[in-house]
């Protein structure tokens, strides 16, 4: 960044402090809507917070991915996250702090609440990032044979553990 002009170091060092930021979970429905809210209104424009907001989703996008990953990695990634929260919910258990939600290994069915993460969270956000993309073999790449096999695989799953 140093052969950059001094204007242009500080609009990408003020993309790039924004885009960290906006990787907090509490953004997530922020930012969702405000790309809904955007996209039916000759988006995107040249404006920084256009340029922002398309580069903070794709971050978001892009650490959504393993959602579509094959089933080895989607599994691994699911159990790595719970195994993070299960963890949460057990210092908050120790510290005789309310557990978080999805945090309790004792009252939480991984399986149930990972499909609903998978409505509630990825799948709207695809949808909505790939209408910028505008690109079915992606589309159906990304949903096909990514999000919907998985989302298939995991009711699976929790079928064969409903019925032990």
């Amino acid at each position: 960044m140093e052969n950059m002009p001094l204007e242009l170091q500080k609009e990408t060092r003020k993309i790039i402090i924004d885009m960290v930021l906006n990787t907090d979970f509490s953004r997530h429905f922020i930012l969702l809507t405000e790309l809904k809210t955007k996209l039916g209104n000759n988006f995107p424009t040249e404006s920084l917070e256009d340029r922002t907001l398309i580069m903070s989703v794709s971050l978001r996008v892009a650490n959504q991915f393993k959602v579509v990953r094959d089933r080895p990695v989607f599994f691994k990634w699911m159990d790595m996250m719970f195994d993070e929260f299960y963890k949460q919910g057990d210092m908050e258990k120790v510290l005789e702090l309310p557990i978080s939600k999805f945090m309790d290994r004792e009252n939480t069915n991984k399986e149930k609440a990972f499909s609903n993460y998978l409505n509630v969270v990825c799948r709207p956000l695809f949808v909505t990032y790939l209408i910028l993309v505008n690109d079915e073999e992606i589309n159906n790449s990304i949903f096909k044979d990514g999000l919907d096999k998985n989302k298939k695989n995991l009711e699976t799953r929790i079928d064969e553990n409903s019925g032990k």
